[in-house]
């Protein structure tokens, strides 16, 4: 290989090369790189952006952010790797820009990166010329792959390393060249070795640990995959020896450079969900169906990719394939001819069958044993994330293909021609009648006519490589570009929305932020469950307004993401810092201990282990553990409210009564009325007879007047599953509007009845108490909903009646907003302490009906010698009623302090996550931190006044910071004694010399 005679003029059109990519991908992402929109959809907009708008304010307060107060009761924030704190590229951005840009600029920079790395992949590694590495640079960058996983950031920004990864590790294990001396030559290994550790630190900093696992599973497959095929048939293992060294010390360096970020994940991650491995349906969850698969592989036109089929998107064009049938073929024809070939086309090859072999997952049984037994298989779902390989092998064929024809005439000619044809019209066949089968789903027409037309232009196209090699592969070089272009178009990114959709406050939003501005003192926490399947209010004006400017899924996901705000679903609480029970992750959260607190109000067959409560939770838990979470407002929706004759009544609380209980409405709006509307129904009271009492309503007029009603079977209520055998009338039926938690016929029609009447009094006056009780003789009275009526004007004043707690509705919109007035604060002191032996001790101690969260706390094991000595459960010798109070004065993520006032010995209680690295102080002493009620932080307080600090300074951070600036210093040092020793024109000479002459 001659080298360029005017290496500055070369080095021109390389960067002319490279500009030219980094135009497309301007071109191809302009809604989000120039237009200012935002993703509106998926994990980048419930996920990413919340996630970056904590961090950049973390960070333009010169603050390192080590704790997240906002989401799943606390959790730590640096040590989720997810976030990137430490990956280097994303701090400019949190110091210069609002989180929805930077999230777009850091997609962007990363997609260039990618196209860079792979352009220089090609022209150091591959040998390919400038249009060959350009192919691969383009497919790569802006094949379906990294298109469909635009919004997850971090594996993107994790991927966009992996070409130049594979490049280092090339020049690492080249031979010594003959045309310099071998001492140089090593030096250059060397410096290459320290590049690649580089790498290799920035992909685990990224914070995927998927992607990053899945990169060193193929950069060990690229770099040994020949050199152990050479041992098993020749016995030549010293190669593969030396290469697996070479290997392991980069990796160890790259591991050592982002310790920082590694340890405290470690250290989280045994306290995680994940810490066993995830459930065997978790880790195959996502896989590619083998019905499926070929349609992956092809790209799509005129319609959305399906989310659930996201993970599954690899194409590089039908022009891409046939590229890559030309390096195939060239290669075949190579070897036939005993031409010498590239020494790594083995090692691409093997990275494409890989990805498709390992993103089968369950379809396939090697997966299914590697995901029960083999750490990493066992820690990750999502097993189509192995087709990243599939995309880099794909890029470098197509490249290769792209190479041969432009500048050494490669073709495809005679049977190989057909078998391509015969290979594309399978493909898409297979696409058409594996969605079918797999799915019953079928592929759109634009899609058919697309691969169609696409087929037999490629197919002409190489037939015109014969006559026209160059004017033919400049137009599979367009064709490819087009098609991805077009096929883009269905992928999320495409539905960029306005910068309003993610900024702008909604009223639930809105209304939250100033109930805790009026209280004081830390947000306390909300609850959502609201559905979003309710249409907002101001759909109207959104459609006026963003209706003429967006496409219809555009505008179709501003809808969403609206109805996500104002439920606060699931991490948008973090962009807004409104600190919510639940959250998601999916990652390394929630912490195990989150997920076994849930089984106190939660089915466990019911508890979701990436910690989302909305769509689990059927009913609001017991007010006990709403106060004990701090939870003060509750958000819902109204989709199982009822209007009854002209009527609104609110069905979300109600109370389910036995003999004797009693329920009241706690707030009672001044409305003047003349009636009380009432829905119920009897259950278990199917044996009662007509007439037979079962429950009285008290209603308190003012002046000490009250009226009393007499609630009787078969005429003001009756048994909710009413049929032949029951024993009394119906009563009037209001409608069927049981949730879903009480079962549902087939077809989804509600099984039970609900009952209205109207209890009247004769003149109008404005009720202030109402009150409910039992007095069935069997069964239970359950009231669903009461409402005051005034019968002269139509008015009426839905209220809240519970036997959960004291609530009243605070704010009504598009969603309702409850506000717990028996919530207890952040931080409280109790009297009396019980040691649990375990968590599930703890968790039995708490399930309790006596367990009063006001009045003792369940402790971890480490509180015994408080206790009174070891043991399993018993009470700590503390007085019964301690009096006194505690006063949150500065409350900040990593810092709470507290005043306490303790009239006796007690403990005071931290409704925040414990989490090692948690320490407290008592006047400047530092005491024990110990786990209250499995999951919260406690400290042992004597009688008197107190300042109590708790504050989080993780050991896992030091330990880790202090490798990683051991490797860094290491990293330079090599470096640096590398570069001294060689000079530089023999590294560009080996960096550069085995590229294609003029290429």
């Amino acid at each position: 290989m001659s080298q360029p005679t005017h290496p500055p003029a070369n080095y021109l059109r390389d960067l002319l090369a490279v500009a030219l990519l980094w135009a497309l991908v301007l071109a191809f992402f302009w809604r989000i790189a120039l237009a200012g929109r935002v993703l509106a959809s998926g994990d980048v907009f419930t996920y990413f952006y919340p996630y970056w708008a904590e961090a950049t304010r973390a960070v333009r307060a010169g603050r390192l952010p080590l704790w997240n107060p906002y989401l799943f009761l606390g959790a730590p924030f640096l040590a989720n790797s997810q976030v990137g704190v430490f990956y280097p590229l994303n701090w400019p951005l949190w110091l210069l820009l609002p989180a929805h840009q930077s999230v777009h600029v850091t997609i962007v920079l990363h997609l260039c990166l990618a196209a860079l790395n792979a352009y220089l992949w090609g022209r150091t590694s591959l040998r390919l010329g400038r249009v060959g590495a350009w192919m691969t640079g383009v497919t790569f960058a802006l094949g379906g792959y990294l298109g469909a996983q635009v919004e997850h950031v971090n594996q993107l920004q994790g991927l966009a390393w992996l070409p130049l990864a594979l490049a280092l590790w090339d020049q690492v294990c080249k031979s010594a060249n003959r045309q310099i001396g071998k001492s140089a030559n090593r030096q250059i290994g060397r410096t290459a070795l320290v590049g690649l550790a580089a790498v290799i630190g920035l992909v685990f900093l990224a914070g995927h640990t998927q992607t990053a696992f899945i990169s060193l599973v193929g950069l060990a497959v690229y770099g040994l995959g020949p050199a152990l095929w050479r041992g098993l048939r020749r016995g030549e293992w010293g190669p593969a020896t030396q290469r697996a060294a070479r290997l392991v010390a980069a990796v160890g360096l790259g591991i050592a450079l982002a310790a920082a970020q590694l340890v405290p994940t470690g250290e989280l991650s045994r306290l995680s969900v994940r810490a066993g491995g995830l459930p065997f349906n978790e880790r195959v969850s996502f896989s590619l169906s083998a019905f499926y698969l070929t349609r992956a592989l092809l790209p799509g036109f005129g319609e959305p990719v399906p989310p659930e089929h996201i993970e599954h998107v690899a194409y590089i064009g039908v022009a891409g394939l046939a590229l890559v049938a030309i390096a195939i073929y060239n290669t075949q024809r190579a070897i036939r001819n005993t031409q010498r070939i590239p020494h790594n086309l083995q090692s691409v090859i093997l990275l494409l069958i890989l990805g498709l072999f390992l993103a089968l997952g369950l379809y396939n049984p090697v997966y299914l044993l590697l995901a029960r037994f083999v750490p990493g298989f066992a820690h990750f779902r999502v097993p189509a994330r192995w087709l990243a390989l599939t995309a880099t092998g794909a890029a470098a064929l197509a490249g290769w293909g792209a190479n041969a024809s432009w500048y050494q005439r490669g073709r495809v000619e005679g049977r190989g021609l057909i078998a391509f044809a015969v290979a594309l019209v399978t493909l898409a066949g297979w696409a058409v009648l594996g969605v079918h089968i797999g799915e019953g789903g079928r592929v759109s027409w634009p899609t058919v006519t697309g691969w169609a037309a696409g087929i037999g232009l490629a197919l002409g196209l190489l037939l015109a490589t014969r006559w026209a090699p160059r004017l033919a592969t400049a137009s599979l070089l367009g064709m490819t570009v087009a098609e991805l272009y077009l096929a883009g178009l269905t992928l999320p990114h495409s539905r960029a929305a306005a910068v309003q959709t993610f900024t702008s406050l909604r009223p639930a939003i809105a209304h939250l932020l100033s109930a805790e501005r009026e209280a004081g003192g830390p947000p306390a926490r909300f609850l959502s469950m609201s559905d979003i399947t309710f249409d907002p209010g101001d759909l109207p004006e959104i459609e006026v307004i963003y209706g003429p400017q967006l496409s219809a899924d555009a505008l179709y996901d501003t809808v969403i993401a609206a109805k996500q705000k104002e439920v606060l679903s699931p991490n948008l609480p973090l962009a807004f810092c409104v600190p919510a029970l639940d959250g998601y992750d999916g990652g390394v959260l929630p912490l195990a201990r989150y997920v076994t607190l849930q089984r106190a109000y939660l089915p466990e067959d019911e508890v979701s282990i990436d910690g989302r409560l909305r769509e689990n939770l059927t009913a609001i838990p017991d007010g006990r553990w709403l106060s004990l979470f701090n939870v003060r407002h509750v958000i819902t929706d109204k989709l199982h409210d009822a209007w009854l004759d002209d009527v609104f009544y609110d069905l979300q609380w109600g109370a389910h009564l036995g003999r004797g209980e009693r329920a009241a409405v706690t707030h009672v709006p001044h409305l003047k009325a003349t009636a009380l509307g009432i829905v119920s129904y009897l259950e278990g009271g199917a044996a009662l007879s007509d007439g037979t009492p079962v429950g009285v309503v008290e209603v308190g007029l003012g002046e000490g007047l009250t009226r009393t009603f007499e609630l009787r079977a078969g005429q003001h209520t009756a048994e909710g599953l009413y049929g032949p055998d029951v024993a009394h009338a119906q009563a009037t039926i209001g409608g069927h509007f049981w949730p879903p938690v009480h079962g549902e016929v087939e077809g989804g029609q509600p099984a039970g009845n609900d009952y209205v009447t109207r209890l009247r009094w004769q003149e109008p006056a404005a009720p202030t108490t109402v009150v409910v009780r039992a007095t069935m003789p069997e069964g239970e009275l359950v009231v669903r909903g009461v409402s005051l009526i005034d019968e002269r004007t139509g008015g009426f004043q839905a209220l809240v009646l519970s036997d959960q707690g004291r609530f009243r509705l605070a704010h009504s919109g598009d969603v309702k907003i409850y506000e717990n007035l028996d919530v207890l604060p952040r931080s409280f002191l109790v009297p009396r302490g019980m040691v649990a032996a375990d968590d599930e001790a703890a968790l039995a101690l708490m399930q309790r009906p006596s367990f009063d969260p006001a009045a003792e706390a369940i402790l971890s094991e480490g509180a015994a010698v408080l206790a009174g000595g070891a043991g399993s459960e018993r009470a700590a010798d503390h007085s019964s009623q301690t009096r006194g109070g505690a006063r949150v004065t500065h409350y900040a993520p990593e810092r709470v302090e507290v005043e306490v006032s303790a009239e006796a010995p007690g403990y005071l209680v931290l409704t925040d996550a414990w989490y090692p690295g948690w320490e407290a102080t008592v006047d400047g002493k530092p005491v024990p931190v110990y786990r209250a009620d499995l999951l919260f932080r406690a400290v042992s307080v004597h009688t008197g006044n107190h300042h109590v600090a708790f504050s989080f300074r993780p050991v896992s951070l030091r330990v880790g910071a202090s490798i990683s600036l051991g490797g860094l210093v290491g990293l330079i040092v090599v470096a640096v004694r590398a570069l001294s020793k060689a000079q530089r024109g023999d590294i560009m000479h080996v960096a550069t010399g085995e590229s294609l002459k003029g290429g």
